[in-house]
């Protein structure tokens, strides 16, 4: 691409936001930019390049964006990459880069070990109860935001609403507690930690990148980790050596691992040491994190594709009329009894996975390095990547018409039709919840998560989006109306760092009455 010698590719930086949103994420986006406008900066070329690498210094190190997916399986099947130095920094304020997004080698293998247990399909089987509980408070609070006698309620952020769902959830299989985050009296600790979520960003802003490297920036960080940590500590001391009814938590999970591991050295010791208490806390919080991201940023997709897509309503009331019963109420006592019926809903997972492709959750930024190139098709010689932070372009490939057949559709059968379709997905394709063994733990988790909120809203309730009343309200608060669109869509993709949609998907809900079709 063009580049300064003063500026390098800053201005094309700029010339993203001006094109798009100055208010839109330039990590997730910045590669389905470049698929789209990829002619104006590489007019000599036949097709947008393989791999796009963007000089941003001295604000950040320099980048490169795999946009096909054979590239990208590269660095994520292909390799022990270490993930980029950039996700350390973002997560300091939670783990202090102890996490096992920032682990490497035989610390991160060590570590996956001890909590691969606890994210198991059957042990996640195993808390559907628990989870439904909290399913049933998000569908309750969303009729609660409801219109009487079938009309539409107050407009409010799905976002929000989605994220204390997922700090409850999460509260419950990794704590065995009830966070009350859909409540109006919170805990402690979702108080604590949503507040140390303000002070994580990846950003390109000059001033804020001085704020962040001032003593009173660090302090801050430093109090509000050390009073979360005091929150959870006692549940991570209870549970060594204590047996408890029930499923087992991912603490205890973590600590019965550790523990076997400590009778085997026949050391005499048989208690986790501090260290080791340090360390189940950075990974509780980057379970905390990752689940309230990814359910956060998906449930209001999913509704909003459900609202652009009736049919695809239909066919999950259907799906649920036939495995669950035609009486919505007699669902949840069907799902306790017989917890693994989730499984058999193929086309409401369909249409998680289809959300997820249209609007990934994640990506993957991995640390270039001088032993590792690209193999690029067509290309004589490998394309370097030392000294570069490497994306993976997950929307980019996913909205890829040469592995996604008509890819701007929305069509769940993509994942129930046999191979050999041509909707059926290659193998390493779909990279929902990414790919390779660093993939995302507790993704079983949130398919469970998902297909229960679509199992106790699509029979009754209504939800979409409510973009006037949302502007009229801010109008009367005499607030700034953005009616600005990313490629024809209000709701695009926003976030200092993670996805989120463009003010929080504000939406209105109404209930369904007997006469709606």
């Amino acid at each position: 691409m063009p580049h300064s010698l003063v500026f390098g590719h800053l201005l094309i930086v700029l010339r993203f936001y001006r094109d798009w949103a100055f208010d839109a994420n330039f990590i997730q986006t910045f590669g389905f930019y470049m698929s789209k406008h990829w002619i104006k900066f590489f007019p000599d070329e036949k097709q947008c390049p393989p791999v796009i690498y963007v000089d941003v210094w001295p604000i950040s190190r320099p980048m490169a964006f795999s946009m096909k997916a054979y590239v990208s399986n590269q660095m994520e099947i292909g390799s022990s990459l270490p993930k980029s130095p950039m996700q350390g920094e973002f997560l300091d304020p939670i783990t202090s880069g102890k996490d096992l997004n920032c682990m490497h080698g035989e610390e991160w293998r060590m570590w996956r070990s001890r909590f691969n247990p606890g994210f198991s399909r059957g042990n996640i089987r195993t808390w559907i109860p628990a989870i439904l509980e909290e399913v049933e408070a998000f569908a309750n609070e969303l009729k609660n935001l409801s219109g009487g006698t079938g009309e539409w309620g107050q407009v409010f952020p799905m976002e929000q609403i989605s994220s204390n769902l997922a700090l409850d959830v999460t509260g419950r299989v990794v704590l065995n507690t009830r966070l009350n985050s859909q409540s109006p009296y919170p805990s402690p600790f979702t108080v604590a930690f949503r507040e140390q979520l303000t002070r994580m960003e990846i950003t390109l802003s000059p001033r804020k990148l001085l704020w962040r490297a001032t003593p009173w920036f660090k302090l801050l960080v430093r109090r509000k980790r050390q009073q979360i940590f005091q929150y959870i500590r006692p549940y991570i001391t209870d549970s060594i050596g204590v047996a408890s009814p029930g499923p087992r938590t991912i603490i205890r999970s973590a600590v019965e691992e550790y523990s076997q591991e400590l009778a085997t050295k026949a050391t005499g010791a048989n208690v986790p040491d501090d260290e080791f208490v340090e360390y189940v806390f950075s990974q509780l919080m980057i379970f905390f994190f990752g689940g309230d991201d990814a359910l956060s940023l998906t449930i209001p997709r999913v509704f909003r594709q459900l609202q652009l897509n009736p049919e695809s309503v239909a066919k999950l009331q259907a799906e649920h009329d036939t495995v669950l019963g035609s009486d919505p109420s007699l669902a949840a006592a069907r799902i306790r009894e017989v917890p693994h019926i989730l499984d058999s809903l193929p086309y409401t997972l369909g249409v998680i996975k289809e959300t997820l492709r249209m609007n990934p959750a994640t990506i993957t930024i991995r640390e270039g390095q001088p032993s590792f190139t690209f193999r690029i098709d067509g290309a004589d010689e490998p394309w370097p990547t030392d000294g570069f932070d490497l994306f993976d372009s997950s929307i980019t490939i996913h909205n890829d018409p040469a592995v996604f057949p008509d890819p701007e559709k929305f069509i769940p059968e993509r994942f129930l039709v046999p191979e050999g379709d041509r909707l059926h997905p290659a193998k390493d394709i779909w990279r929902g919840f990414q790919l390779g063994p660093r993939r995302c733990i507790g993704q079983e988790l949130a398919i469970v998560v998902l297909k229960l909120v679509l199992v106790f809203t699509v029979r009754t309730l209504d939800i979409e989006m409510a973009w006037d009343e949302w502007d009229r309200l801010r109008e009367l608060q005499g607030l700034k109306v953005d009616r600005r669109m990313v490629e024809g869509d209000r709701m695009y993709t926003t976030g200092k760092a993670t996805a989120h949609a463009k003010d929080g998907a504000p939406m209105h809900v109404r209930v369904r009455t007997s006469s709606d079709e």
